[in-house]
């Protein structure tokens, strides 16, 4: 199929065998707005989450089984199929659900949800993963679920999920040292991060408490501050509802939260002091909407449904507000979103 040059590649993971076409590239039009695939790869169970280096010569995924694994994938630059596995590695992955390179793409981590630890792996000059540098693990009950580099240092802050905490970390030659161990609300379960450096801020959503926790950071990136809690959902809940992703358009300064159970999409404002405002919220189109992305020119935005196996097309007006396209496409259990302009 040819390639729409006025448009946007989608790498997408999902929940899978082998069997299936569990990992994805998908072609989005920007004019016409409708979503084809490109091509997809077999042979990796559970790729929930991936990742895909600038250059889009490489995509990493994750296979989210108990005695789980990393691999690495030649992408065709003209055509950017992904091609077979060039690497593999097992040790130090144990239940993974989050991978991740860093700025400099020499190291590659991955975050073991199921396992309680944290896993840090050097990469090859031709991206193939390489050895295991740092393995952090945690207490009992924990279940750490993202990390996320503060931009411009080599600063981390991991969430921590089962024992409501935040970690920051300091990484050098693939090596963490713990800076700073921050206690989040009790009960609340922070799951995913966002980073808004221009504000020295950092807005993890929870998955229990349907809130965003916003922290401040100081200039030497030494040590975190709650500033603010604020509500995903302006109403009271009818049902159980669980935060799942949040995302960051930079340019309009606004923020986005998913929510499972509601189906909803959160929309923030985005203040000169880095505080939130709540400003609406939107139907995801689908049931238990997981990973979202914000297309480069932060003109779209594309949702995972799991639940109804669908990635949902929405254009992002000029109040922030998502606007449902029309467009959806079918596919089986998304969970992870990755997309680039052509």
């Amino acid at each position: 199929m040819a390639i729409q040059e006025d448009g946007y590649i989608v790498y997408t993971g999902t929940y899978g065998t082998e069997q299936d076409q569990a990992i994805q590239v998908l072609t989005l039009d920007k004019k016409a707005r409708f979503v084809k695939q490109l091509s997809a790869v077999q042979g990796i169970a559970n790729p929930s989450y991936v990742t895909v280096n600038q250059k889009q010569d490489t995509l990493y995924a994750l296979s989210e089984v108990q005695d789980g694994h990393v691999s690495s994938y030649p992408i065709d630059r003209d055509t950017h199929h992904v091609q077979k596995s060039s690497s593999q590695q097992g040790d130090g992955v144990e239940g993974p659900c989050y991978i991740m390179l860093d700025e400099t793409e020499r190291y590659l981590f991955v975050v073991n949800y199921g396992g309680g630890s944290l896993s840090v792996y050097r990469l090859a000059d031709d991206h193939t993963i390489l050895e295991l540098t740092d393995h952090q693990t945690y207490p009992a009950g924990s279940h750490p679920h993202m990390i996320v580099q503060i931009p411009g240092t080599k600063r981390y802050v991991v969430t921590d999920l089962g024992h409501d905490k935040l970690y920051l970390y300091e990484c050098t030659e693939g090596k963490l040292t713990r800076i700073q161990e921050c206690a989040a609300t009790p009960g609340s379960g922070p799951r995913h991060a966002a980073i808004f450096p221009e504000h020295r801020t950092l807005y993890v959503v929870n998955e229990f408490h349907s809130q965003v926790s916003v922290y401040t950071y100081d200039p030497t990136c030494s040590s975190l501050e709650l500033v603010q809690e604020i509500d995903t959902i302006a109403e009271p809940l009818a049902v159980n509802n669980y935060g799942a992703d949040i995302h960051i358009a930079y340019e309009s300064s606004f923020l986005y939260t998913s929510n499972r159970g509601h189906d909803s999409l959160s929309v923030f404002h985005i203040g000169d002091d880095g505080l939130l405002s709540y400003v609406d919220h939107v139907s995801t189109e689908g049931k238990w909407p997981r990973n979202f992305v914000i297309t480069p020119d932060e003109r779209f935005m594309l949702i995972a449904n799991e639940k109804t196996h669908s990635i949902v097309v929405m254009e992002i007006g000029a109040e922030g507000v998502p606007v449902y396209t029309g467009e959806q496409y079918s596919i089986q259990a998304p969970v992870c979103l990755k997309v680039f302009e052509i």
